[in-house]
């Protein structure tokens, strides 16, 4: 059976401004330059604060830019902000989503998504932010995706990004920070019922966890830099431990996924310096 591996990290939350996370990434750095994986995928909130200081973007691509592997990269909402629901505007320093935000980050990182095809699987990483913002690009990503979808063939495919599509299923549709629009996420409905679609992997909720739901393994990546407790962030079942992922995909739509960590990660807690790092929270 052909198999091929995948190095999966998300959340990174660097910056050169402060030294929290920075070891953890350090030690991330390390991992990857020894990475014999054949691809590696970053899920978004890369930089730590892009949003607001373009410095952030500067910094990490330098950081992770000197490795010999390609990163693939989607972006997170501390990379080109959050759901225009959630969230105040730019121009009030807030942390909504805006065409600025997402022209900044193309112009460090050049696309938003990408597809991937490799033995029997297609990869698609989108952009969950965009959804539901109507922005001109949300309707150019779903133009997009569908056609990726359209000569997808025999394929199984596999869906990454930011935030995850839901937590447990689709319905009730309610809005929340921690999944993608739910209402924008309709009009790509088409893309999560696809009868194709095996994995949904997703960063963002900085917790580790893999469910089923129907045919659809829903895979959590854990971030590299922290963790928070109940009190930032529900529990939804995950593990709460600093990390990343290291998948297997085999031909017959399978996936083997496995939970990593290095023995000097530091598991620190966002709540004990959220004041400092984001003082705009």
């Amino acid at each position: 059976m052909t198999a091929f591996s995948m190095l999966h990290l998300s959340d990174t939350h660097l910056s050169d401004r402060f030294d929290h996370f920075r070891r953890n990434n350090e030690l991330m750095l390390d991992v990857l330059q020894k990475s014999d994986h054949d691809l590696i995928i970053h899920t978004g909130d890369i930089t730590l604060d892009g949003i607001r200081h373009e410095k952030d973007f500067q910094f990490c691509q330098s950081f992770y830019g000197d490795l010999s592997r390609e990163i693939h990269y989607i972006p997170g909402n501390h990379d080109v902000g959050d759901n225009p629901r959630l969230g105040r505007p730019q121009s009030e320093n807030g942390s909504a989503i805006s065409q600025e935000r997402m022209e900044r980050y193309l112009a460090y990182y050049g696309t938003d998504r990408w597809t991937i095809d490799r033995a029997s699987w297609r990869m698609v990483g989108i952009n969950s932010l965009l959804v539901g913002t109507g922005l001109p690009r949300e309707q150019e990503q779903e133009e997009w995706v569908r056609n990726v979808l359209e000569n997808v063939g025999d394929r199984h495919l596999a869906l990454f990004t930011h935030q995850p599509f839901f937590v447990d299923e689709p319905d009730p549709i309610e809005l929340s920070y921690w999944t993608v629009d739910p209402e924008g996420r309709e009009s790509l409905r088409f893309l999560m019922e696809h009868p194709n679609l095996k994995v949904i992997a997703s960063g963002h909720l900085h917790q580790q966890r893999a469910r089923r739901f129907g045919s659809v393994e829903l895979i959590w990546c854990p971030s590299v830099a922290f963790t928070t407790r109940e009190q930032l962030v529900p529990e939804m079942g995950g593990q709460r431990q600093v990390g990343y992922l290291e998948h297997v995909f085999h031909d017959d739509g399978s996936v083997a996924t496995q939970v990593r960590t290095h023995p000097d990660f530091q598991n620190s807690h966002l709540d004990d310096c959220i004041g400092v790092v984001y003082p705009f929270a």
